[in-house]
């Protein structure tokens, strides 16, 4: 297996750095064939979240070239500059990085653990980098793999059971602010699949009076629709600002879209009612420096940590249930990548144990001593002298096998054919093959004269 990931998430990179390396769907091809011309024949797929960016590759020595990957993986010179992102970035190869894919997929390695949303964003990504040919024969079973284990997570754990997505989070925000949701306009801004799970969270603690603005008017009339709310033309959106309670907001523009001075000019035509903005894009769509408004709360999608930190205490039995699963796959898909390499250097071992078996056994019989035992005797001597070389072969044969899971199967045959001299028996045994043909030809094997 050669597979690794390179990325950052929110447990090792603030949201200023998330910001620099996250892309829209429509970017994220791009993004692709950018890093695939810099390394021909690679295989990737990207994914990137709100939460996390992060390169899943094949055939690229990923320790020599992270600096290059992550420069790559940057939006431009005007954000922070690579080396000093680099340490931001994290590095796993082989059965780390297929642990750590399954562990996304299954919402375990999430900001909130068991969000049903990441999974498809995964496979959006799978899909996207199937559009822009950078899968093969490495990355693609080795996704559906991790999403055939996240379904089994949940599907056979409780871990998803509860308010468990990022949108639905935010609702809990709104309920320390506001006594009466059932009271106060919701004012949403994007029509994508995180806000409206946003919005139907809301609903269903009350809310009925809806805005909702959308840079596609079509996408955010249907969601207007569908929640009985009204659809508000975007280029309006700080003339209908001062009317809203609660702002949730989830674009993919790459630059703010509520800024501070709105803000302001929202909090003075209330008259002093609180307003309370959520900001669960990334890069964030709200001017930070509104929070420092009076009656303004804003929150991140940082913020929304430490409710999710209180959620996973309570569902720590599902989390263990979950990663036994996780883990179990991951021996799966090990399994699947151990490939003929391996099974030829198996094989080269069962070959070595039953050649010193039975040499040693016909010279052992052979002697005068043994020569007249019985049959049943000398079977059960066989049995004992095969046990005997099965086990002193057993820990090889499983070094090995870690050596496959761990990508390091090359080193360690070049180690064991020099020990256990099977090149040299290879060599031996080419030789034999090719000498009954020689004869049958009427060639001379001994010099060229015929």
């Amino acid at each position: 297996m050669t597979a690794a990931v390179v990325g950052l998430s929110f447990r090792t990179a603030p949201i200023e750095l998330r910001e620099q390396a996250a892309f829209r769907a429509d970017e994220v091809p791009v993004v692709l064939q950018r890093i695939g011309a810099a390394f021909p024949g690679a295989e990737l797929v990207l994914v990137s979240t709100c939460n996390r960016t992060e390169l899943y590759l094949a055939g690229i020595d990923v320790d020599a070239n992270k600096g290059r990957l992550v420069s790559l993986m940057l939006k431009g010179p005007d954000g922070i500059a690579p080396a000093d992102a680099e340490p931001h970035f994290y590095v796993k190869r082989d059965i780390e990085a297929v642990e750590h894919l399954i562990s996304v997929a299954a919402s375990l390695d999430a900001m909130v653990v068991g969000e049903t949303e990441i999974l498809g964003q995964v496979k959006q990504a799978l899909l996207l980098a199937e559009h822009a040919g950078t899968t093969g024969k490495v990355l693609h079973p080795l996704f559906q793999h991790a999403f055939k284990t996240a379904k089994r997570v949940h599907s056979e754990t409780d871990i998803c059971r509860g308010r468990v997505s990022v949108s639905s989070l935010a609702v809990e925000f709104a309920e320390k602010v506001f006594e009466n949701l059932g009271a106060k306009t919701v004012m949403l801004v994007g029509a994508g699949e995180t806000a409206e799970l946003a919005l139907k969270s809301l609903m269903d603690r009350g809310a009925r009076d809806v805005l909702v603005l959308n840079r596609s008017a079509e996408r955010g009339q249907a969601l207007a629709n569908r929640c009985g709310g009204r659809a508000i033309q975007f280029d309006l959106l700080d003339d209908y600002l001062p009317r809203a309670d609660i702002v949730i907001s989830s674009t993919s523009a790459p630059h703010l879209v509520i800024h501070a001075a709105a803000v302001q000019r929202a909090i003075a035509i209330r008259r002093g009612r609180p307003m309370l903005l959520v900001d669960i894009a990334v890069p964030r769509d709200i001017d930070p420096s509104a929070s420092q408004i009076k009656d303004v709360y804003l929150y991140y999608i940082d913020d929304l940590h430490r409710i999710a930190v209180g959620n996973l205490a309570k569902r720590q039995t599902a989390v263990d249930q979950a990663w036994k699963i996780v883990r179990a796959g991951t021996a799966e898909a090990a399994a699947m990548f151990e490939g003929p390499g391996l099974r030829l250097l198996l094989r080269k071992f069962d070959e070595h144990g039953r050649e010193v078996c039975e040499t040693a056994l016909q010279r052992a019989l052979a002697r005068e001593k043994l020569a007249a035992l019985p049959e049943p005797c000398r079977e059960e001597i066989r049995a004992l002298a095969q046990k005997i070389v099965g086990k002193m072969l057993a820990q090889p044969r499983e070094a090995v096998k870690r050596a496959a899971r761990n990508g390091e199967l090359e080193d360690y045959a070049r180690v064991v054919n020099d020990l256990f001299g099977f090149d040299a028996k290879d060599q031996g045994r080419k030789r034999i093959d090719t000498e009954p043909a020689a004869l049958e030809s009427g060639e001379e094997l001994k010099g060229t004269n015929r």
